[in-house]
């Protein structure tokens, strides 16, 4: 079971994650390398949602792959580049993907904009990490 730490004494969450997340001594940690909205082809989903969509998918096939699902994960790194135009609209719709893609699960989690990422074409990236318990 996880335990989010969200006091009140620091600003209040507008996103659905966990300012902190406790867990108990994991009998496995699984670390999700950088995942992109590309698919099996290399072709790069069009547009920040598609590709957002598609990312997430991957992270969820990585956590498959090792007998875990979103509900593992404890931790999200988000990366996305200056030609994203978060709007408040983009950031609602993102927001869903992400909750849809997590559940009820509150990882702790990290949006940052980049410079560029590796290829031109992406425009985020998602890593993570996830525990069982």
């Amino acid at each position: 079971m996880f335990v989010p730490h969200n006091p009140p004494t620091i600003a209040s969450i507008g996103a659905p994650l966990s300012w902190g997340l406790e867990i108990g001594k994991p009998k496995r940690m699984v670390y999700v390398s950088g995942q992109v909205g590309a698919d099996p082809t290399g072709k790069v989903a069009n547009g920040f949602l598609a590709q957002a969509k598609l990312t997430w998918d991957n992270v969820g096939a990585v956590l498959r792959s090792a007998g875990m699902s979103s509900a593992n994960i404890v931790r999200t790194g988000i990366f996305i580049t200056p030609s994203v135009d978060m709007t408040p609209e983009a950031k609602l719709a993102f927001n869903k993907l992400r909750t849809t893609f997590l559940g009820e699960n509150r990882p702790a989690s990290t949006m940052i904009c980049v410079h560029s990422l590796m290829d031109p074409s992406w425009l985020i990236e998602i890593d993570a990490v996830a525990v069982e318990l």
